[in-house]
């Protein structure tokens, strides 16, 4: 006797190990989203796996200029007829570059000194930030009565190498008791530091964007 051939599963499991830092701060961010935690990841998972395959389907930015370079290349005459159309009827189109994530490397030494105590935090981490887009560090203080740190920085390009870094520096995970909004400028791969504060609470931290 034959049985019925097994359906397939209207959803599977997947197992994802994060940090302890990357976990407080999904939870906080689902608190303050009013949604779940599994919501939160089923949503970037699809999301990533949609741009993935609409990537894919797509011809690389080198392809298409090669593809549409090449006639130029080979009959250069036609080069001037080829401008005037790409000018006038837009023939000529090259597809915008999405600019690469860059790296951050992110060194912190927060300092809180009371009248019978003193606390140092210090921390070394690197992430990826993709330009324009808000990145997020958190860094948990469990022995302290600060729950934790969060940074959020934003890098946009400026002119030449240089990087224009938004940086905001909160007490506490959530991200509400905000320290200091400092903004610098820094050339790609140049260490900048930023130091905040007074002898009672000092903030320092050394950032380098890029590769050295």
């Amino acid at each position: 006797m034959t049985g019925r051939p097994r359906q397939p599963k209207k959803s599977e499991k997947i197992e994802v190990r994060l940090s302890h830092e990357e976990k407080s701060a999904l939870q906080s961010l689902a608190r303050r989203q009013g949604r779940t935690i599994s919501t939160i990841v089923r949503d970037l998972l699809a999301d990533h796996l949609k741009g993935v395959l609409q990537a894919e389907q797509q011809p690389s930015i080198r392809e298409r200029t090669a593809m549409i370079l090449k006639p130029v290349a080979t009959h250069p005459r036609k080069l001037a007829a080829a401008l005037a159309a790409s000018l006038g009827l837009g023939a000529l189109i090259l597809p915008t570059a999405v600019a690469d994530p860059v790296k951050v490397e992110l060194q912190g030494d927060f300092q809180r000194t009371g009248d019978a105590y003193k606390e140092q935090h210090r921390f070394n981490s690197t992430m990826a930030v993709e330009p324009g887009v808000l990145g997020t560090f958190v860094t948990a203080t469990p022995e302290s009565d600060v729950p934790g740190y969060r940074i959020e920085l934003t890098v946009t390009p400026d002119e030449g190498d240089r990087l224009l870094i938004d940086v905001s520096i909160y007490r506490g995970l959530e991200g509400d008791d905000l320290i200091a909004h400092p903004v610098l400028t820094a050339e790609s791969g140049k260490e900048a530091r930023i130091h905040v504060g007074d002898d009672a609470e000092s903030y320092e931290i050394a950032l380098k964007v890029g590769d050295s």
